[in-house]
């Protein structure tokens, strides 16, 4: 029962990540890692999923999550993607069972790059689905 809920957290956090991303398209001005998708659910259950894409000249090897600027994400797993090519793509799934967010708060995603520097993006967390047992989304 818990991998059914994690794949439709999933699937749902998908959703709004497609609905949330820009293009990515990485420039050769880039002098950082940027960070352009943050997209989290928060489920009635405790479950929460959050997505974290970012890209940048170095590899990124860290995304991490703060939650009202103030307190961490502890996660119970993370996986990272890395997309195929030269791009340094990157995407993060971080997964907590535990409340982490209701609907009036901010989630901050930071990355770090092989070359340590940092990036952040910030998602406001709104009013869930109900109907789906999602507490809350972020993006």
């Amino acid at each position: 029962m818990k991998s059914r809920a994690q794949l439709v957290a999933l699937v749902v956090t998908l959703c709004i990540a497609v609905l949330a991303t820009p293009a990515v398209a990485v420039s050769p001005t880039v002098t950082g890692p940027v960070v352009t998708v943050v997209a989290a659910s928060q489920f009635d259950s405790g479950l929460f999923v959050a997505l974290v894409t970012a890209y940048g000249p170095a590899d990124i090897i860290d995304a991490q999550l703060v939650v009202n600027n103030t307190t961490p994400v502890v996660p119970a797993k993370v996986e990272s993607y890395e997309a195929p090519g030269s791009k340094n793509a990157t995407l993060f799934k971080i997964i907590s069972y535990t409340q982490v967010v209701q609907p009036g708060d901010t989630l901050t995603a930071i990355v770090t790059d092989t070359a340590a520097a940092h990036a952040t993006r910030t998602a406001v967390c709104g009013r869930g689905i109900p109907l789906l047992h999602i507490a809350s989304l972020c993006k």
